[in-house]
């Protein structure tokens, strides 16, 4: 039976061959979604949204959508946390997804440092930029109003380098390198190299993938150190 795609690309697809393929935890959060690509306000577009249908529990969090539960919130580094006390009765997270365009780094930084135990990280890697590149956006850089340029997020290898820290292991990326998969080690013992994903770029030009004089960069294995 048809069922509609509420995802950008396969991120859909490719958490249900997760949640197969290994025991998840049935808590899923979301930061950063949206009311679907027309903006109508009829549909939501997320990765867990079909979650929900299924007997999920789904706590999802962003800054500008007005919809049945969806919580109104900017989320950064430093309320993270708390959000999550507030509305999840335990540290037990099966899916972590985060979109936010600005300080996605830092938020899942944020919560691995408080010890959350969660199963999956999908996290928005910068597809505009070469995904082996080590490069993430100054914290604070888009708090002030900002034209959207390349300067957001973080990349594949930046993330990873985040991640494989904090024992989790890269699963894969989704088509244009859009969201990418780790799961934590103890479930997949072996990562997926990242280098097989060098090539997912984003081929179109938009507003997301013009250069400003007021980009900056920081690496993530200085962040890390």
């Amino acid at each position: 039976m048809f069922r509609p795609i509420h995802s950008q690309h396969e991120e859909e697809h490719i958490i249900e061959k997760i949640i197969t393929q290994f025991d998840i935890k049935k808590t899923a959060v979301e930061i950063g979604i949206n009311t679907g690509a027309k903006s109508n306000g009829d549909t939501l577009q997320g990765n867990t949204v079909f979650l929900k249908s299924n007997g999920w529990q789904c706590l999802w969090v962003d800054a500008n959508t007005v919809y049945p539960g969806v919580i109104k919130k900017t989320v950064y580094p430093e309320n993270i946390v708390q959000i999550l006390q507030e509305n999840l009765p335990n540290n037990q997270i099966g899916i972590f997804s985060v979109d936010i365009d600005s300080e996605d780094w830092y938020v899942v930084r944020s919560v691995l440092e408080a010890g959350y135990n969660i199963d999956v990280f999908v996290c928005e890697t910068n597809s505009y930029l070469d995904p082996l590149e080590d490069l993430v956006m100054p914290l604070g850089h888009r708090r002030t109003v900002r034209p959207k340029s390349i300067c957001h997020g973080a990349t594949l290898t930046a993330f990873n380098n985040l991640l494989s820290q904090f024992d989790y292991n890269f699963y894969c990326s989704s088509l244009l390198g859009t969201n990418s998969f780790w799961i934590k080690k103890s479930l997949l013992p072996l990562a997926v190299s990242i280098e097989q994903f060098k090539d997912c770029r984003h081929p179109l030009t938009t507003n997301w993938s013009r250069s400003l004089k007021t980009d900056r960069w920081v690496g993530s294995k200085n962040l890390l150190s």
